[in-house]
């Protein structure tokens, strides 16, 4: 799997959760989650965060929200499944 196929699924998994409540994402004009799947892969890869702490800190620095953290354990622990995949 190639980064950016891993990009594209981590932002799926993103998008499926949904961390930025509707009025948020409406204002903010946010599609997808592609920049922020990319930091959390760079997060990953470069800086070796755990895959939990980089979608948090991504997250939390990206939209100013705090995160729920039954959905952060569920969402990071399907990115790291992801991840762990070659």
């Amino acid at each position: 799997m190639t980064d950016d196929e891993r990009v594209a699924e981590i932002g799926k998994i993103l998008a499926t959760w949904g961390p930025v409540d509707k009025k948020r994402v409406e204002a903010i004009g946010l599609s997808n989650y592609d920049v922020e799947a990319q930091d959390i892969l760079w997060a990953t890869q470069l800086h070796g965060y755990s895959v939990k702490r980089a979608v948090s800190a991504v997250l939390q620095e990206a939209f100013l929200i705090d995160l729920d953290k039954t959905e952060l354990d569920r969402c990071a622990g399907e990115i790291a499944a992801l991840l762990a995949k070659k």
